[in-house]
């Protein structure tokens, strides 16, 4: 494999049907980047030079008689990903198997990396290199670009390739992605994107298990401050980090100490000067005490959400606190209200209440008991968990300038994501892990926010996601 003056790149070799990617190598040392200031809105710190290994390739194959390359939101969110991978293990080397991330309808894919140039020399050095300059100036139509910095400054770069017989879809607005190496560490950069300047509330629930945490997403977007997740015995490095940068005057714990044990409330207590739990004795109770202690004064509106599944409380989540209320979380399988949510409502002196999700969560029945008492009763369903979500999102925020996308198959990221929208005053959709589901890809275009914000990495919301594919 040759090599280059003082770094490295490789090229896969073009994918042809079964054709199997083969590699080259070759580089030389970069300044180190300048990390921009967190802000609500994830900044691409790398878009200019992004921008430059785009004209210089679409230039080269100008030169060649070639078509320009089109960016590809897809691909580009998997050359991203990439490149931060190989800037955190400080070594280059291609994904194995990356056109399993690929949307589908290619015919041919690519793969260039490269490490230690500077962005306006990277282009060169592929282009001096045969396998490089192959997939430089193949028949591809798309093209996505990743860039990220090792600890020390060196840069790490990715060039996927695709050909695709279709453009790929418009998106509904730029579409930026917050993740971490885990669940925790996602939550905390979730966090630190949304409460650049602290929190004077932090809800702490568990990152394993979410009875006791999805009423608690919508409490903390409503106190204006973030819910973070901690094992039952310990609080993760990212987390003890993002607590000192929050400076909190109160942490509320979510759940007993079987979610989360003594030892790390004793902990929690280094952080702020007050740490409170609040536990029931099952998680409709939870649910219940977490209403109370956050509305001492009441809440004329009480948003009910079914306690045997998430996808439908954390989407409510942003929704509530987007009026002051809370979600509270009922067996909506019972033919009735139960006497708990009922002392609930009279406490909090509710008068109007608005059911999460269908008959099949919540029975016809369960809703009747509560009209009858003279609160006002609405529902607002889908035909399954993502359109529900999409029917909330459209209903409560329809400009909103920033949507949250979640996966709806697992609970983590939309804890925190839920808590960070509610806040900000905009929506949480959920998704499938491989493409966006027809309602709220429908939600999204009609809402026409300026960023989309996926949560969590390419395990749980896949290249495509970022890319719009529709289901």
């Amino acid at each position: 494999m040759p090599t280059g003056p003082g770094g490295t790149v490789k090229a896969s070799r073009s994918l042809l049907a079964a054709a199997t990617a083969l590699a080259l190598v070759a580089g030389a040392l970069v300044t180190p980047a300048v990390a921009t200031a967190s802000t609500v809105v994830p900044v691409d710190e790398f878009a200019d030079e992004r921008a430059v290994i785009l004209q210089q390739t679409n230039a080269l194959r100008s030169q060649n008689g070639l078509p320009p390359l089109r960016l590809n939101p897809a691909l580009n969110d998997l050359a991203q990903d990439w490149s931060q991978q190989q800037a955190r293990a400080s070594t280059m080397s291609h994904r194995p198997n990356f056109t399993a991330m690929y949307p589908s309808g290619w015919t041919r894919a690519a793969e260039n990396v490269a490490a230690g140039y500077a962005a306006n020399r990277v282009v060169g050095a592929w282009a001096d290199s045969a396998g490089h300059r192959t997939n430089l100036l193949s028949n591809s139509t798309d093209i996505g670009i990743g860039i990220a910095a090792n600890s020390s400054g060196r840069l790490y770069y990715t060039q996927n390739f695709g050909r695709y017989s279709s453009s790929p879809p418009s998106l509904p607005g730029e579409m930026r992605r917050i993740a971490g190496s885990d669940r925790f560490s996602t939550s905390a950069r979730i966090s630190a994107q949304a409460f650049p300047g602290g929190a004077s509330t932090v809800y702490v629930a568990s990152g394993l298990d979410f009875p006791d945490a999805v009423s608690a997403a919508a409490l903390a977007g409503a106190a204006d401050g973030p819910l973070l997740l901690v094992q039952p015995g310990s609080i993760p490095h990212a987390i003890r980090t993002e607590l000192r940068r929050l400076d909190p005057d109160r942490i509320v714990v979510v759940g007993g100490t079987s979610v989360i044990s003594s030892s790390v409330q004793s902990a929690l207590r280094t952080y702020a000067s007050r740490v409170d739990r609040i536990a029931g004795s099952n998680r409709l109770e939870t649910s219940r005490l977490l209403a109370l202690d956050a509305y001492t004064a009441g809440a004329s509106t009480v948003y009910l959400a079914t306690a045997w599944g998430f996808a439908d409380a954390l989407a409510a989540g942003p929704a509530a606190a987007s009026v002051d209320a809370p979600v509270v979380l009922v067996d909506g399988r019972s033919s009735s209200a139960d006497a708990g949510t009922l002392a609930l409502l009279n406490r909090l002196g509710t008068t109007r209440v608005v059911v999460i999700g269908g008959t099949g969560v919540i029975s016809s029945s369960f809703e009747s008991s509560v009209r009858s008492t003279g609160r006002t009763v609405e529902r607002i369903a889908g035909a399954d968990r993502y359109s529900t979500a999409a029917l909330i999102g459209q209903r409560h925020f329809p400009d909103a300038a920033v949507s949250y996308v979640a996966t709806g198959q697992s609970f983590a990221d939309a804890l925190s994501g839920g808590a960070a929208a509610g806040a900000l005053g905009a929506p949480l959709y959920t998704s499938t892990s491989g493409c966006v589901p027809r309602a709220a890809h429908s939600a999204l275009r009609a809402q026409d926010p300026d960023v989309v914000l996926l949560l969590g990495g390419l395990g749980v919301l896949k290249p495509a996601v970022a890319g719009f594919y529709r289901c």
